[in-house]
């Protein structure tokens, strides 16, 4: 090939480039003039690609960094839903993502803040909003313990401000959101002291911290603790249902209580569902008695010895929705935490994953997880944008 050939044959490739450069550079300018369309292709991304992209240019970083599309990505995220499992409690909790039906470990984050109490384990509470509540005990002379907010997929951390110190026991705590992807709330349930001098009458009260705020604010009297759960540290044991915070307070016969909290601030106690005296104790409400939000409702799951029920609250009144066999005798006394995912319940045991399907009605035994199961804890995730704050300090509508 002779050298003006050459040089028009580099010239016609250069060209080409340009081209090519040219269309993308009007096609993308055409995308983010149509800004739905340029905000629907970026929020099906992950997370981790969405802030990769902040980097581009002021515009894509301004469109990612507001609250219209920080709801559009979780209402994306929240088609293809996932749990988010830590297998033990830790002093750096390491969490996994499972997608449902194929129940995969995969590493997402190892949470690990600075500031954190670094003589003792973190806990994960609650998951919300690709958000997830975790506690750290303060110190072995000190029941109190301190409450971070976490963005597992963004790895931001944020300390919540120390409450009022709790005498005698260590408070409850619980976890409510709002429709408003700003809008959480932890209420916090402590002991004040003792009603008279020698005396088991304690007092309690609570405390509720709100994202608008970012402090914690006193609001009176509460009439009961939520009762201790051996598997789930710190009086954590909670479930967050139809707009409402439950707690599980005594399972004593004839029926139990529970006590529950609205996002206005209304407390409730509530009776558990009735079971006759005539039954034997292991027919009757048992310790394997977990609550869990199933399909958006609050349902309470009763396992006794080679059998379960699910109860669902329905008007103001307790239905008994599946009665149904267990898959091995002992079955009941080795699991040690429950969680739900639409039509699903996830039974979690010392060694392995179980799911139920209430449609099928069938069982399923599921993988073993990274590490044994010590303090477990499994709640439905979606990825999210949101920052620890709960949006409050994010830009636009």
């Amino acid at each position: 090939m002779s050298l003006s050939n050459k040089k028009q044959t580099k010239k016609m490739v250069q060209t080409r480039a340009q081209h090519r450069r040219r269309v993308t550079s009007q096609t993308w300018g055409k995308v983010e003039g149509a800004e739905d369309v340029f905000h629907d292709i970026l929020s099906r991304l992950s997370v981790r690609s969405i802030r990769s992209f902040k980097t581009v240019n002021r515009y894509w970083h301004a469109s990612i960094s507001n609250k219209h599309f920080a709801t559009k990505q979780l209402a994306q995220s929240r088609k293809k839903p996932s749990y988010i499992a830590c297998p033990r409690a830790d002093k750096a909790m390491k969490l996994y993502l499972l997608k449902p039906g194929k129940f995969n470990y995969r590493h997402h984050a190892t949470v690990d803040p600075p500031g954190r109490s670094a003589d003792h384990n973190m806990h994960m509470i609650a998951s919300f909003n690709g958000l997830v509540c975790c506690i750290n005990q303060l110190s072995d002379e000190n029941g109190d313990h301190q409450i971070w907010i976490c963005n597992p997929s963004t790895e931001e951390t944020l300390l919540l401000p120390q409450g009022r110190p709790s005498v005698w026991t260590e408070p409850s705590i619980g976890v409510a959101y709002g429709p408003d992807i700003s809008d959480y709330k932890i209420f916090r349930i402590f002991c004040v002291g003792r009603r008279n001098a020698g005396k088991g009458d304690y007092l309690y009260e609570c405390e509720v911290y709100s994202s608008s705020s970012g402090a914690w604010r006193g609001i009176g009297p509460v009439l009961h603790l939520p009762m201790y759960v051996y598997f789930r540290p710190h009086r954590s044991a909670h479930v967050f249902a139809g707009g409402k915070i439950y707690w599980l307070v005594s399972l004593k016969d004839p029926a139990g209580i529970m006590l529950s909290v609205d996002m206005e601030e209304n407390f409730e106690v509530m009776k558990l569902p009735y079971y006759s005296t005539d039954l034997r104790d292991e027919d009757r409400i048992t310790v394997t008695t977990y609550l869990i939000n199933l399909g958006g409702s609050l349902s309470l799951v009763v396992l006794h010895v080679d059998y379960f029920d699910v109860w669902e609250w329905k008007e103001a009144s307790w239905v008994l929705v599946i009665e149904d066999y267990l898959p091995s005798m002992n079955f009941c006394d080795i699991v040690l935490f429950m969680t739900s995912l639409e039509k699903e319940i996830l039974f979690v045991t010392e060694s392995r994953l179980w799911t139920y399907h209430l449609d099928t009605r069938k069982w399923k035994k599921r993988g073993r997880p990274p590490t044994r199961f010590t303090n477990p804890a499994i709640f439905p995730f979606t990825e999210s944008l949101l920052p620890c704050n709960g949006g409050v300090r994010l830009a636009g509508k």
